[in-house]
């Protein structure tokens, strides 16, 4: 485990879907890009740096092991996890590991 996936643990989830009512801090993990312009490949996640703070069910949305609302395109589930990346650096950056 990274420096920079061990840093999740006691974080906020920074994706915060907001269909999902309760984000677990418990549950917060990294969640690494699925972008293969992130470095994802055949069984490879994508580089560190490229990923965020997210809880279980919103890494569990974001990764099509739980289902989205049918009115919420896939697009804008990325979007959001894309945004939560965003708010994931600044985090890394004021901890310096980024």
């Amino acid at each position: 485990m990274s420096k920079i996936t061990a840093s999740a643990r006691g974080e906020q989830c920074q994706v915060r879907y907001y269909w999902i009512n309760y984000h677990n801090p418990e549950t917060v993990v990294f969640a690494h890009s699925n972008k293969y312009q992130h470095g994802k490949g055949m069984g490879l996640k994508a580089k560190d740096e490229f990923g965020a703070y997210a809880c279980y069910r919103c890494h569990a949305i974001y990764d099509g092991h739980e289902k989205r609302p049918s009115h919420v395109p896939k697009e804008y589930v990325d979007e959001i996890f894309e945004k939560g990346m965003g708010k994931t650096r600044d985090i890394l950056r004021a901890k310096g590991l980024l």
